[in-house]
């Protein structure tokens, strides 16, 4: 029996007069991979920065794994590095002047971990995503799909009990978008849950165990990927795929 493993109650994040997450409520049970679909600024990405504690909300409560990482009425607020949980940027935000492994090891060697687990979780993580033979490799040498993968592994190595991803794959060329899906389709199929906000419709129809739809900082309609892919609900929904899959 699956048990939820992420839950965002009525969260609320206004940037001066605009509300750009409004009152914004879901659950991520367990092994299930979500994703956040939506029109740009529509507020997938902030309702994702405040899951993963780098943007504050004004109001509403996130509990991970059970326990509450942020509730504004109790003014609780724990920081984005206790909240176990990995994130991955449209940008790779690697240091290029480092090594591969340099990289991968970075989040491992801030909190001390001792060399040998530091070198046994960096080389697990390199071989889960691909890049074992490229450990000793300046990162700057690495096309952008590779420099994207480093970045998977590097939010990977610190075991984190959710992986968020934020349009992984926006920044790349349409040849590299297919590694780093690939690697992602890996990590759901290990039963790593994730919550994704993303552009690929084929990645939404096929892993997703559910899609969640966004607009002007609402959720419009939420629900299995057949169902929302072959019957929407909403006539917001409906223009919107109409858009998407037609473009």
């Amino acid at each position: 029996m699956s048990q939820t493993f992420l839950e965002v109650r009525n969260l609320v994040k206004i940037f001066g007069k605009l509300t750009a997450v409004d009152n914004v409520s879901f659950k991520v049970e367990q092994g299930e991979v979500v994703t956040l679909l939506g029109p740009s600024g529509c507020g997938k990405t902030t309702t994702l920065r405040m899951v993963a504690g780098f943007e504050k909300p004004n109001a509403g409560e996130v509990e991970i794994a059970g326990r509450v990482v942020v509730a504004t009425n109790r003014r609780i607020n724990v920081p984005p590095e206790r909240r176990d949980i990995g994130m991955v940027f449209q940008s790779y935000a690697i240091w290029p002047h480092m090594t591969v492994f340099e990289n991968v090891a970075f989040p491992l060697n801030v909190r001390r971990a001792n060399r040998q687990e530091i070198k046994r979780r960096v080389e697990e993580t390199l071989e889960l995503v691909g890049l074992a033979n490229f450990s000793d490799r300046p990162a700057i040498l690495l096309s952008g799909g590779q420099q994207q993968r480093v970045a998977i592994a590097r939010a990977l190595c610190l075991t984190p009990k959710i992986m968020l991803f934020d349009e992984p794959t926006s920044a790349l060329d349409p040849e590299m978008i297919k590694e780093v899906l690939e690697v992602m389709i890996e990590l759901a199929r290990s039963g790593m849950t994730m919550l994704c906000v993303t552009h690929e419709m084929g990645f939404a129809r096929t892993v997703a165990n559910r899609v969640i739809f966004m607009d002007r900082g609402q959720i419009v309609e939420q629900n299995i990927p057949e169902e929302f892919f072959n019957n929407p609900k909403s006539d917001r929904t409906k223009l919107f795929l109409s858009q998407i899959l037609h473009h």
